[in-house]
């Protein structure tokens, strides 16, 4: 059993909900008042870090860092990424 978060349209409250994933489908259909809300810790992450960290070394992979931050740096206008922009992240086990 999971719980969810619904945003309740008519009175502005948010809810939580009990309820198999299975259900979830009918449950939505069945409340149309009911809007799924997601909190900021409840968010997925959206990087992973098994792939922006070597496994050992502790330092980013070297072919993530020369094409996907530098196409970042060069065609994003506006970014904050200076020229010493290292990608490495804490690992977590």
């Amino acid at each position: 059993m999971a719980t969810y978060t619904f945003l309740n349209k008519n009175t502005n409250e948010i809810e939580e909900h009990v309820m198999k994933i299975s259900e979830l489908d009918s449950f939505k259909e069945s409340n149309p008042h009911l809007e799924r809300f997601f909190t900021l810790d409840a968010l997925p992450a959206f990087g992973d870090s098994m792939r922006m960290n070597v496994p050992g070394v502790g330092k980013a992979d070297s072919t993530f860092e020369k094409y996907v931050i530098n196409r970042i740096k060069e065609s994003v206008p506006g970014n904050t990424l200076g020229r010493t922009h290292k990608t490495k992240m804490p690992r977590e086990f």
